[in-house]
């Protein structure tokens, strides 16, 4: 049995190995890639992050100036700042859930076009 093994291993090691050699070659150039694709998200989501920080403060910036400036009570001004609160809250809860949806996702990562190519081969 080792002699059959040994004959086996003469003939398709070299090959076995340039194979071997070859997937770990790829497997690195993927991990390479994605390393990469990683590192372009992070700053893209920094440079994200940063801006909507900076878009936020000028819009509480301009509401407070504006509700400095005005010449209501203050109690008009606190509902209408309520008011602003609760429909700036509501169309954010909107934004989010519409964009973290399965068929947002589903639809952004052309999952269907997937699907048909698989049920076209198979």
């Amino acid at each position: 049995m080792k002699f059959i093994l040994g004959i086996i291993s003469a003939l398709f090691g070299r090959w076995i190995d340039a194979v071997l050699l070859s997937l770990k070659t790829e497997a690195a150039a993927v991990y390479v890639a994605g390393v990469r694709k990683a590192r372009q998200a992070f700053v893209a989501l920094l440079g994200l992050a940063l801006f909507l920080l900076l878009a936020l403060a000028g819009f509480v910036l301009i509401h407070v100036a504006l509700f400095a400036w005005l010449p209501w009570s203050m109690s008009v001004k606190a509902l209408v700042l309520l008011i602003l609160g609760v429909l700036y809250l509501g169309i954010g809860l909107a934004v989010v859930v519409g964009l973290s949806s399965d068929r947002t996702w589903m639809k952004f990562a052309k999952v269907d076009r997937i699907l048909e190519s698989l049920a076209r081969r198979g």
